[in-house]
């Protein structure tokens, strides 16, 4: 089902996945795209290919702007997803003058920056393995010191994801901090991690009983659970049917 095991919790150990209580929706799916042997062909095939000078599929292919290593779990990963597909990425552009005040200084948050250049945008991830904030402006943008910015916001609708992302970045930019109001907690994180338990579940070898046991009903184990405890048997195959359904690229709603 995998590549590299090793760098997949234990998924009867519920404190290896504690971290993700606490992160965002683009490191949960940042989480099951790493468990994608698809996404790891490529990223091993592009490390090579770019030792040898060869052409392979880039990132983008995943969504992504650069290649993360999938090993790299949360909170020390740090995917940067591209506009196309996580809406939640501000557009900026640099402008001139503005009052000290209004400048944004990069060095400032240095700890928390990783940036991604190419020829069409400079790709500014901030964040603390947790929480994020993303922002692309044109290329060189965040490479000259501090930087007046000006934000490109529109629509009715689809104006809201970028606009709740300028929110938090005045809120991080003026505090230093990242806003714990404007970045709560995701209602649903205990069930993306059960789906994510589940998963790594079947990719150890469990069948749907040891899923059950450990992840809902310790009865499950007993004989004949099946029919004593009908809730849980359909629990488990609920469970099992949405982990496989994330698997296969369902995981990219959590983007939009």
């Amino acid at each position: 089902m995998r590549t590299d095991a090793a760098s997949i919790p234990d998924w009867r150990d519920a404190a290896r996945y504690a971290a993700l209580l606490g992160a965002d929706r683009a490191l949960f799916a940042w989480e099951w795209l790493r468990r994608d042997p698809a996404y790891r062909s490529a990223a091993d095939a592009f490390e090579a290919g770019r030792s040898a000078g060869l052409a392979t599929p880039g990132p983008e292919r995943f969504g992504l702007a650069a290649f993360e290593a999938a090993g790299c779990a949360v909170p020390d990963a740090r995917p940067i997803w591209r506009a196309e597909v996580h809406p939640l990425v501000l557009a900026a552009r640099p402008g001139a003058g503005g009052a000290h005040r209004d400048l944004f200084d990069l060095a400032r948050f240095s700890a928390l920056a990783r940036i991604v250049t190419d020829e069409a945008a400079d790709r500014l991830l901030m964040s603390d393995g947790l929480r994020s904030v993303r922002i692309d402006a044109e290329p060189g943008t965040f490479g000259g010191g501090p930087v007046h910015l000006n934000y490109e916001l529109g629509g009715i609708i689809s104006v809201e994801p970028p606009l709740l992302t300028l929110r938090r970045f005045l809120a991080l930019a003026r505090t230093g901090c990242f806003s714990r109001v404007l970045h709560p907690a995701e209602r649903r994180a205990r069930r993306w991690i059960l789906l994510l338990r589940a998963w790594d579940g079947l990719g150890a070898g469990a069948d749907q009983r040891e899923i059950a046991r450990v992840l809902l009903s310790r009865s499950a184990g007993e004989p004949r659970w099946r029919s004593r405890e009908p809730s849980v048997r359909s629990q488990v195959q609920r469970l099992v049917r949405s982990a496989r359904a994330f698997a296969r690229g369902g995981y990219r709603r959590l983007l939009d």
